[in-house]
């Protein structure tokens, strides 16, 4: 089952390191348009341990990306739903920092 999406969050370390979540699936990096949607600007899959705030976790250790502001996600409860609605979301939404799938 891959469940509705959630957001806008801040993309800030203290943000994430206080969401206590694990949950799997696939989230959006972007910044809010005036409208309250998101640009997506990068989308990525999680499902190793820790989730969804793990990898965005190592994404700000990383620091590569100066123009994103906020976050979204969707839970997944396979790995083969976060795999398939990934590179759906890509290729619908074709973000700037994804390069696979276009």
């Amino acid at each position: 089952m891959i469940y509705d999406y959630q957001g806008n969050y801040q993309y800030s370390d203290n943000v994430i390191r206080n969401w206590d979540s694990d949950a799997k699936g696939v989230y959006y990096c972007g910044y809010p348009l005036a409208n309250g949607n998101l640009l997506v600007l990068y989308t990525g899959r999680a499902v190793s341990d820790g989730g969804i705030r793990i990898r965005l976790l190592q994404h700000l250790q990383e620091d590569r990306w100066t123009d994103i502001s906020h976050f979204a996600y969707r839970v997944c409860t396979t790995v083969g739903e976060a795999e398939n609605l990934e590179m759906e979301e890509i290729q619908r939404l074709q973000p700037k920092y994804n390069k696979q799938g276009r």
